[in-house]
């Protein structure tokens, strides 16, 4: 019998109040399921995906959370639309709130997504950048680097070598040599990733500028500022004509820039340029925005001490309030004001924020991570100076 043929005999079989109850019930979940759609739409997606790009974090997460809970009740947990959001949301949560916790939480989703999507889906593969990339801050350094080295052959072979996924996996690795100061290594993987994006793209395309701005740190970090500098001093250039004079990326190499001319010992250059870069963030970003505070925080190491004192108050402030006490961000900022503190013979309250600074961290990063032990040696010194005193 016909599939249709037989509904329409099984329906006649029903009882007509059995039938018109059945209608209700349906009508029921009708209107259900619309306000659902109402609740899990594209559009509240991307309403999450614009304050957390605003800079907006606690209020992205909360949206975020929300919709995963909608969609979770409305589609399942595992259904594609409802993984979205997760993988945006533990995305976050890993950048903000990395620790134990969040990394197992993220290796179960990412236990989902190889077998809903696929394990060399694209969706998949990138979010497991980000769980190596959450190794890295956790400071497992060394098995975040293996785990590249697994990964990347797998992503170029999948992709390409010159797809984005691809390269964007290398940039990553690059950063993670970065983190242990293997600079040699990073700048070899750095310039060859650079290499690839020439030859796919213009000179003055987005990811071409991004490489360069990557290429300049490393060469910043290995105290190479004759080549450092006029390499972002170029960049900066290509960012301001391409994509403009306030464009974040665009701000973020001009941040960089100054910290060459601080680490060269040219401070009033540094100073007039930060001031110029956080004007510019104050009215675009706001004056609340991580960026904004984070440029803020490299201002005030440029000022005199009375006044970096007074800066780094300020911020801090403003970043415990709208990242949260634990942030690393908040957390390095403790520790940047313990050591101005103690520059102003402020010796006890300098161990307050340094205690607090290597307490976040040591719970964040753990023992080995190098902002931990950085943390753990100020408050050593400053008690032996405090002793002394």
């Amino acid at each position: 019998m016909k599939p249709l043929l037989a509904a329409l005999l099984l329906l006649a079989a029903v009882d007509p109040g059995m039938a018109t109850a059945a209608a209700a019930t349906e009508k029921n979940k009708t209107a259900k399921a619309e306000h659902a759609t109402q609740d899990i739409s594209k559009k509240a997606f991307m309403a999450a995906i614009a304050l957390r790009d605003a800079g907006r974090l606690p209020e992205a997460e909360k949206a975020l959370r929300s919709l995963v809970a909608a969609r979770t009740q409305a589609l399942g947990a595992e259904d594609r639309e409802t993984l979205w959001p997760r993988v945006a949301l533990m995305t976050m949560v890993l950048t903000r709130h990395t620790d134990a916790k969040a990394e197992a939480e993220g290796a179960a989703l990412l236990q989902i997504l190889q077998r809903v999507l696929g394990a060399e889906d694209r969706e998949t593969l990138s979010f497991q950048k980000c769980m190596i990339i959450a190794k890295s801050a956790l400071g497992s350094f060394a098995e975040a680097e293996q785990d590249f080295h697994r990964l990347i052959p797998i992503i170029t072979r999948v992709f390409g070598p010159e797809d984005e996924e691809t390269l964007t996996a290398r940039t990553m690795f690059a950063l993670v040599l970065m983190d242990q100061r293997k600079l040699e290594e990073a700048e070899k993987e750095t310039r060859l990733v650079l290499s690839l994006y020439e030859r796919v793209s213009d000179a003055e395309a987005a990811g071409t500028l991004h490489a360069r701005h990557n290429l300049g740190l490393v060469l910043m970090l290995q105290e190479n500022y004759a080549e450092a500098e006029p390499l972002l001093r170029a960049v900066v250039a290509s960012q301001t004509r391409v994509f403009g004079p306030e464009h974040p990326d665009t701000l973020e190499s001009r941040n960089a820039l100054a910290r060459v001319f601080s680490r060269e010992e040219k401070h009033a250059k540094a100073e007039k340029e930060l001031r110029r870069v956080i004007a510019i963030q104050t009215r675009t970003l706001g004056p609340e925005h991580p960026d904004t505070l984070r440029c803020r925080a490299n201002w005030a190491r440029e000022l005199p001490v009375p006044e970096a004192e007074q800066e780094f108050r300020a911020v801090l402030a403003v970043q415990e309030r709208v990242l949260g006490p634990e942030d690393p961000e908040t957390l390095r900022n403790c520790y940047n004001l313990a050591v101005f503190l103690a520059m102003r013979d402020k010796h006890q309250e300098a161990v307050t924020y340094a205690q607090r600074a290597y307490a976040g961290r040591l719970k964040l990063l753990g023992s080995d991570h190098p902002d931990t032990q950085y943390s753990e040696q100020l408050v050593k010194t400053l008690k032996k100076q405090d002793a002394k005193a």
